[in-house]
């Protein structure tokens, strides 16, 4: 997939469909989103724009319907958004014995829709995430014993 850089912050941007921007958008946005246009998701946590193209028109936090999980400030940090599951509570579940995807997956119904292309602002899925999370905790956990 081919890269692009932030017209903000010159961070790194990710490939996105316009499919995925197109649902995420606020109503009154909706028309700007084009199908041929090619839409890419700012990766900075600092930066508020989430969305960008190669002519340099941005879409912010406060254009989209959804806080992104990444960015700083948002809340609820949903990781699936799909199933609206936040890292709060796959943490507690970790907290309660999950340790692997599947028992985060069983325990709270994350992953489990696949609505992910519509639903996720980075038009991907949340088990990646997960894995993160996990193993995030599991080094925390190893840590503090």
């Amino acid at each position: 997939m081919k890269k692009a850089s932030c017209p903000a912050c010159h961070g790194e941007g990710q490939n996105v469909l316009a499919l995925t921007v197109k649902h995420l958008v606020q109503e009154n946005l909706r028309d700007t989103v084009h199908e041929k246009t090619t839409y890419y998701l700012c990766l900075s946590p600092h930066c508020p724009v989430v969305y960008f193209d190669t002519s340099g028109k941005t879409l912010k936090t406060e254009d989209l319907k959804v806080p992104v999980w990444y960015k700083d400030g948002a809340s609820p940090k949903y990781i699936c958004y799909c199933s609206r599951v936040t890292e709060e509570e796959i943490l507690s579940t970790i907290r309660q014995g999950a340790k692997t995807l599947e028992d985060i997956q069983r325990m709270t119904g994350a992953g489990s829709k696949g609505f992910c292309l519509t639903e996720n602002p980075s038009g991907r899925c949340c088990h990646r995430e997960i894995e993160k999370i996990l193993k995030s905790a599991r080094g925390a956990s190893s840590q503090s014993q």
